[in-house]
This record gives structure tokens, C-alpha cells and sequence, in this order.
């Protein structure tokens, strides 16, 4: 049991109790075993609960602090001094407290070479320190923040190893072979939002990383078709109905959206999880389905294993201004551009492009504008499978060692990020990118990162 105190809170909140434990039951070590035992090793059932705190949810937030500063605006010849003060606060803020439940299962058959591990786990994190009850906008400031959200994150984690011995030209070759798998969901439990509206960060029976968006239908083929579409898209066309000249308006190339409501008109509806308009869920920003693969073999000296890493679903969407994905389309001036890029834009030579028809701006900003509007047809997997780890090694036999007169003598080569199996748009890394950047409740990142590079290492270790 834990019983911890930090300044962070006000006096009469400062203190937490947390308390663990954990049991299991050896059950292959039981009489009614013994018939088995040779070839199922091991049984292990094993449970676990406990509690821990978090206090990093901001330095002394229980006080209602002033900020003096100065202005950068001239008043009667001097710079003007200003004091602002903070949003409210709430005068019972303490901890966070999270609570893990986790089933566990540990089993070993064939004289322990095959060995099978799983557990399944519930952690609720009650009283998260986020944005509280809802103020009038009469008020003059904003939320106060409040232990006001709860949440929930079930899961699982298995692993499955073989490893053995034989003998290959009379030396013992030794190699195991390790397979990883592990997935989770996180839901929303409790929220201050009974409308559940989009304006607030969270609401009741929300998955962690839903991603809403629309349904795009394609493009249009020509002028004629982009005219005559029943659907009013103003909502989301505020760039095409300010262009200038021939370009005003939808045209050839241009998005078409779905009317999912059927009012034959593309709206946010009153922007809530009962009427989003002609939004729905399109993906989610979590990643799902975390997989590892790793090979080890020895053999007269020669030490070799790989390791291969990924996830097999998650969805990005480009934030406005992710300037390596949008190109041009964020800014007209953008120098950056791929190579291909070219080939991916809508021309009438091209009509079965990727991008729509050539317009600036219309992935710059807000949430008006056909590109910045998410939707399903730039939404991207970005799952991948990589090989992260490569590693090669000799160590030569004591016959040589003793002939140069060293104690041990061995040379090696690693490999990590050789390669990247993924359907990611071209220009942007699967493993990071939802880094580099701001990143919205629905939206991806910039991408402004560096890339995860290829490194080879060749070195020589010599004991003396």
C-alpha cells in the first residue's frame, strides 16, 4: 500500500492511499499433475490489482494566479503594464488515481521449449484533470479544470516462444523463434457533456481516437455534372466560391461529398454525436494490432538475429498545412513537391487522379474547405511492418584467440529501420507520424520530423 502526498493539491487533498496485490496458483505443481507433467511443464494462473496516483497534471493549479505583463501597444506614449487573471478553479482538485485489473496465464509444453504467455487487463482512470462543467460565454473566462473524466482501457498481450537445441556437424546449433501480439480500446466512462456536443473535448461512450469525417463519392467528370449535383457543398467549398474568374464554383475535379442525411445539403447539423450532419465515424486514431517477430540463431561462433516490428491498423488523416502531403494545395508557393506529384493531379488527361483539381489554399486552414474537411478519401492506414533490427556476430575460437594473444576476439554487424512494408503516403514515416507538429482531436499531424533512419554499425571487440 502506497500512501503519497504532493504540494500540487490544496491542504485536504493532498493525500492519496493506493494499495496493490497480486496472486497466482501454480497449478501444475498440484498431485492431480504428475501424469502430465513431462510434457505440459508448466501452468500458471496469476491476478493482479492495484492503484497508483498521478500528481503531473500541472504545477499548483489549485491557485488562481495573476500574470503581469507588458503591452506591445502604445498608450499616451508608454508601453501599458496589464495584470490578467486565470480561469477558475476548483477547490476540491486532487489526484488522478488509475486502477489495473490483469488476468494472466503462463504455460510451457515439450520440456519448456514451447511457451505460450497471455494476459488480459481493465485499466480505469478515474478523476482525470481535464476541462470541467461548461461556462456562458457571458462569464469572460474559460473552464475550470476539474477531476471531471473518467475513462477505460481494456486490452491483451500474448506471446508465444520455441526455442531448441540440436547438433549440426557435431556443434550444438541452438536458435528460438519469439511472436508478440497485443491490442487495445480505450471508451470514455464519464464526461460533463450530456448534449455530447464536438465542441467539447470529450463525451459519455466516446472511443479514444474516433476520427469523424465525410464520405467523398469521387470526382466530378466534367463542368456539367459539378453544376447540376442537387447537394448545396458551400459548407465545405469556402476557397472554390471565392475564386476569382472561371475558377469560381465547383468545376471538373472537384470533390464530390455525400449527403448522408438526406436534406440534400452538406452541413455539421447542430455538431453533435446525435446530429453531425454529414459526418460519421471514418477511422480512429489509435493504433490497433501491435505485432513483433524475433529469430535468434547460434552456431560455432556465429550469433544472428533479426527483429520485426509494426501494427496492423491506424488511421491518419494530414492536418491542414502538412505541407509534405498536401503540396501546393496548402500553399500555391510551397516549393516542396514529390517527385510524382505531377502525376497525381487532376487534369482532363488525368480524370482518375488522386488529388482533385489544382486549387490553392483549399488545405490550408479550418475546417471549411474541401481538403481540410476530413473525409474518406485522403484518410490514410498507416499500418506497417518493419525490419527493425538486424544483428550478425563471429566470435572466434580460443585457438585463435591464444595465437594473437588476446582473452576473446569478435567482430559484428547491426542493421537497424533496413526497410518499411506500408501503404503511407510517399514522403511521410508510418512510426512517426503522429509526431512533428500540432495534431487536432481528428486530425494527423504536420509531419514536420525528422524520419527514422537507416544506421549500420560494424565494430570489433577485442578482450585483453
Amino acid at each position: 500500500g502506497r500512501y503519497d502526498g504532493t504540494s500540487r493539491f490544496k491542504r485536504g487533498q493532498r493525500w492519496g492511499f493506493f494499495p496493490s496485490f497480486s496472486l497466482g496458483w501454480r497449478i501444475s505443481e498440484e498431485a492431480f499433475f504428475d501424469g502430465i507433467r513431462d510434457q505440459f511443464n508448466n501452468l500458471k494462473l496469476r491476478f493482479s490489482y492495484g492503484q497508483l496516483g498521478n500528481q503531473n497534471v500541472g504545477y499548483y493549479d489549485y491557485i488562481r494566479k495573476i500574470s503581469i505583463s507588458n503591452q506591445s501597444y502604445l498608450f499616451g506614449g508608454d508601453k501599458p503594464t496589464t495584470a490578467t487573471i486565470s480561469a477558475p478553479v476548483a477547490s476540491d482538485l486532487s489526484w488522478e488515481r488509475s486502477i489495473h485489473k490483469n488476468l494472466g496465464l503462463d504455460m510451457s509444453f515439450l520440456n519448456n521449449r514451447l511457451a505460450f504467455s497471455a494476459d488480459f487487463y481493465i485499466r480505469d482512470t478515474k478523476d482525470m484533470l481535464t476541462a470541467g462543467i461548461a461556462l456562458p460565454a457571458t462569464y469572460g473566462a474559460d473552464s475550470p479544470k476539474m477531476n471531471s473524466a473518467d475513462l477505460r482501457t481494456k486490452g491483451y498481450e500474448l506471446s508465444l516462444n520455441w526455442r531448441d537445441e540440436f547438433q549440426l556437424l557435431r556443434r550444438p546449433f541452438s536458435y528460438s523463434v519469439t511472436l508478440t501480439f497485443n491490442d487495445y480500446i480505450t471508451d470514455i466512462t464519464r464526461f460533463d457533456n450530456p448534449e455530447r456536443t464536438f465542441a467539447k473535448t470529450y463525451y459519455e461512450g466516446m472511443r479514444w481516437g474516433e476520427i469523424w469525417g465525410y464520405r467523398i463519392d469521387g470526382l466530378f467528370a466534367s463542368d456539367e455534372e459539378a453544376r447540376n449535383y442537387p447537394v448545396d457543398q458551400k459548407t465545405v467549398n469556402e476557397i472554390i466560391n471565392a475564386s476569382a474568374g472561371a475558377e469560381k464554383g465547383l468545376r471538373a475535379g472537384d470533390m464530390k461529398f455525400r449527403d448522408l442525411d438526406g436534406d440534400n445539403e452538406i452541413t455539421l447539423g447542430k455538431n453533435t454525436v446525435d446530429d453531425p450532419g454529414d459526418r460519421e465515424i471514418i477511422g480512429n486514431s489509435q493504433p490497433r494490432y501491435h505485432y513483433g517477430a524475433t529469430l535468434a540463431l547460434q552456431w560455432a561462433g556465429i550469433d544472428f538475429s533479426i527483429f520485426f516490428q509494426g501494427i496492423g491498423r491506424q488511421d491518419w488523416y494530414p492536418a491542414a498545412n502538412a505541407l509534405a502531403f498536401w503540396g501546393p494545395y496548402a500553399r500555391p508557393y510551397a516549393t516542396y513537391l514529390p517527385k510524382n506529384f505531377h502525376t497525381q493531379i487532376w487534369s482532363e488527361e488525368n480524370p482518375d487522379s488522386y488529388f482533385p483539381r489544382p486549387r490553392g489554399y483549399t488545405a490550408l486552414q479550418g475546417t471549411n474547405r474541401e481538403l481540410t474537411a476530413v473525409n474518406d478519401r485522403y484518410l490514410q492506414n498507416i499500418g506497417y511492418c518493419r525490419l527493425k533490427n538486424l544483428q550478425l556476430s563471429y566470435t572466434f575460437p580460443s585457438s585463435v584467440t591464444k595465437a594473437l594473444r588476446v582473452h576473446g576476439l569478435m567482430v559484428y554487424a547491426n542493421a537497424t529501420n533496413l526497410f518499411t512494408i506500408s501503404n503511407y503516403y510517399d514522403g511521410y514515416d508510418p512510426e512517426t507520424a503522429y509526431q512533428g507538429g500540432s495534431q487536432g482531436a481528428t486530425t494527423g499531424s504536420i509531419g514536420n520530423n525528422y524520419p527514422l533512419v537507416s544506421t549500420y554499425t560494424f565494430g570489433v571487440e577485442i578482450k585483453f
